[in-house]
């Protein structure tokens, strides 16, 4: 995906890319401060929120083939199975219950499968959103800060079932985070905002060797360079 010269106005923000491409088959993260533009961008990409002019060439991939797991889940007013076979109905899919029970079985939530949705804890609910995400198995997922609610252990499993769909169906995550070192064992490339503006496309390395002050005071304040 390749977005060039974007321009959006969102009340007193403007979000502004000059050029960013998310190569495909790989896990990239936006990071940054808060309100520096980076769920705003997915959104865009998402067709969530309108830009007044730019350039977002999906380079082959379909309306469908992109999925986000948003920071806040919706939730179905429905039971968890329902809200997660919903994106494989949409898209005509089959449903494949032993998936979904592997999924929810690995979150520990299994017992959980007929329960309204709405009921979960705001944790579980994230689980289901994760598993909602994943099992139409997209070619492009973006994930908002859905790992942000979760304890360590379910953290852990989230990762292993993120890289397991990108290493056996080589889809592209864009993993949005304000924690560096918490994604730093999985992510090819972070894209760091300042502000409503892209500043530097790299890998972790190159976040670290950054002379770009923003950049610089940033990984300090993530524990990854000294003070």
């Amino acid at each position: 995906m390749k977005i060039s010269d974007l321009r959006a106005v969102l009340g007193d923000f403007t979000l502004h890319i000059d050029s960013v491409r998310l190569a495909e088959n790989r896990i990239h993260a936006f990071v940054g401060s808060n309100g520096c533009g980076k769920s705003t961008l997915a959104k865009i990409i998402m067709g969530i929120l309108p830009y007044e002019k730019g350039v977002l060439d999906f380079e082959g991939l379909q309306i469908h083939d992109v999925i986000l797991a948003s920071q806040k889940p919706y939730m179905l007013r429905d039971t968890v199975f329902e809200n997660i076979v919903y994106p494989l109905k949409v898209r005509g899919m089959a449903v494949c219950e032993q998936d979904i029970d592997g999924y929810l079985d690995e979150f520990g939530i299994l017992d959980k499968k007929f329960e309204y949705a709405r009921q979960l804890s705001s944790g579980q609910q994230q689980k289901v959103s994760i598993v909602r995400t994943l099992i139409a198995k997209p070619k492009f997922v973006i994930i908002d800060e859905s790992l942000s609610n979760l304890d360590i252990e379910s953290i852990r499993i989230a990762k292993n079932m993120i890289m397991r769909l990108h290493k056996e169906h080589c889809s592209t995550f864009v993993l949005i985070s304000h924690q560096v070192a918490s994604i730093a064992d999985m992510v090819h490339e972070y894209h760091f905002f300042d502000k409503g503006r892209h500043i530097l496309s790299c890998d972790l390395e190159g976040l670290k060797q950054s002379s770009h002050e923003k950049i610089r005071y940033y990984m300090k304040l993530q524990g990854l360079l000294q003070r």
